[in-house]
């Protein structure tokens, strides 16, 4: 996300620029908008994308950077790694971004660019469990596409870290049997879990409360209906 709204801004202001991306975020459309961009910021690429516009953005994935390095004649070398390309899923209602200049490369085989200026990270922050409470949790591992699960907290069904019994986690960075419940309607869900697990640590009766809940779907514990897709229709 903040790659693409820096290459909408740099093309806008008449620069050139190249998106290298672990995934074409642009491009995806699946059961899960973490995995994508944002409708408005797929709007304003597709706006800089378009025909008659001057400079287009590069976007060039799958590829994974393995290291920058100050190049002798000035500037600096990316080198990345070309990733399986996976096909896009169609969604009918979404427009795509128009089909990038650059062809994916064959998988594994190793691309070099040269930037006359520091390239511009952007791939997100730590996160504020890592930051904060590390010492807490177990943690997946990285790399490989996975959009906000990659490097996640590793939790029980009740959303209790598997490192330390007692530690649960709400809110943006949960993540259970592969979805990510990075948006406030998603994790919202799971609160009313972890509290009937520590109700029940604690020997209290927690049938009729979680009853309640069910009932204004507000005691996700099945993720089925996770699994409808939201990107045919917004």
């Amino acid at each position: 996300e903040s790659g693409v709204d820096a290459a909408v801004n740099l093309a806008r202001a008449g620069k050139r620029c190249r998106v290298l991306a672990s995934t074409p975020c642009w491009d995806v459309k699946t059961d899960d908008p973490s995995y994508e961009l944002a409708p408005y910021t797929a709007d304003r690429l597709r706006q800089v994308t378009g025909p008659g516009f001057s400079p287009r953005p590069d976007l060039l994935a799958p590829l994974r950077v393995k290291k920058v390095e100050a190049a002798p004649e000035g500037g600096f070398h990316v080198t990345a790694t070309w990733s399986k390309y996976e096909p896009t899923y169609h969604a009918p209602l979404r427009k795509f971004v128009p089909d990038p200049a650059t062809e994916p490369g064959e998988e594994g085989s190793t691309q070099v660019l040269h930037t006359p200026v520091p390239p511009i990270l952007c791939t997100g922050f730590e996160g504020s469990v890592r930051c904060a409470a590390g010492h807490l949790f177990d943690f997946a591992p990285g790399g490989g596409a996975g959009g906000c699960l990659v490097t996640a907290p590793l939790l029980t069904d009740s959303d209790e870290s598997t490192a330390v019994p007692g530690i649960f986690l709400v809110g943006p960075q949960v993540k259970q049997e592969g979805l990510s419940f990075c948006f406030v309607y998603k994790f919202r869900q799971r609160f009313a879990i972890v509290a009937n697990a520590i109700c029940r640590g604690l020997g209290r009766d927690t049938r009729a409360a979680v009853e309640d809940c069910k009932e204004v779907n507000m005691y996700l514990e099945k993720y089925d209906c996770c699994e409808d897709t939201c990107t045919d229709v917004c």
